[in-house]
């Protein structure tokens, strides 16, 4: 069954002014999303990713590996975390992100096939 990476952005400032309780209640949201596609059997791993600190990496054509911190505070939207998903195809992944709390404050949800590139698939 395919397998899809969710890239969950939104922008760094959303949650500037999030109280501790209105945190607690989107924190239940995301679990009770991901624990719904547990139960379906779907859901192989989902993490937040730290909100500061990182690397990006670049290295032109022709010229040395530069590394640069980030995420960049200036970015209009960062990757703020992920879910790996088991789901028939890309309508379906589409399907069952329909409801996901990443929507609540106008984040994003982007979907991207797993390409094994010829190995076998793992969970």
């Amino acid at each position: 069954m395919p397998q899809y990476v969710l890239l969950l952005r939104d922008d760094p400032k959303t949650y500037a002014d999030f109280s501790p309780q209105q945190f607690q209640s989107l924190i239940e949201k995301y679990n009770g999303w991901a624990g719904k596609l547990a139960a379906q059997g779907r859901l192989l791993s989902g993490k937040k990713l730290q909100e500061s600190g990182g690397k990006v990496m670049r290295k032109p054509k022709g010229g040395n590996l530069v590394v640069k911190d980030g995420p960049f505070a200036e970015a209009k939207e960062i990757v703020g975390g992920f879910y790996l998903i088991k789901a028939d195809d890309y309508a379906h992944a589409v399907k069952l992100c329909e409801d996901h709390p990443q929507f609540v404050n106008d984040g994003f949800v982007e979907i991207r096939e797993v390409d094994f590139m010829g190995q076998p698939e793992t969970e």
